[in-house]
């Protein structure tokens, strides 16, 4: 889970999940923030929005950011 607190969320119950999201996905990191929890792509450095966690939490493998991030690594 990342130590960072964003300052402002903006628009938060597009992100804000009631749950702690999990995902194998290499660039999935987990922000907990006033009893919410927010998904992160460490790849797009950015907060992803709900819907977007539960397709990383479910097909993960086939994120196309996902695929760019390790064809990045690889280089």
């Amino acid at each position: 889970m990342s130590k960072e607190s964003p300052e402002k969320i903006i628009f938060p119950e597009i992100y804000a999940l009631s749950y702690r999201p999990k995902s194998d996905c290499e660039f999935f990191d987990i922000i907990e923030k006033q009893d919410s929890y927010f998904a992160k792509c460490k790849f797009l450095d950015s907060l992803i929005t709900k819907s977007k966690a539960s397709k990383c939490e479910k097909d993960y493998k086939n994120c196309p950011y996902r695929k760019l991030g390790l064809k990045i690594q690889q280089s």
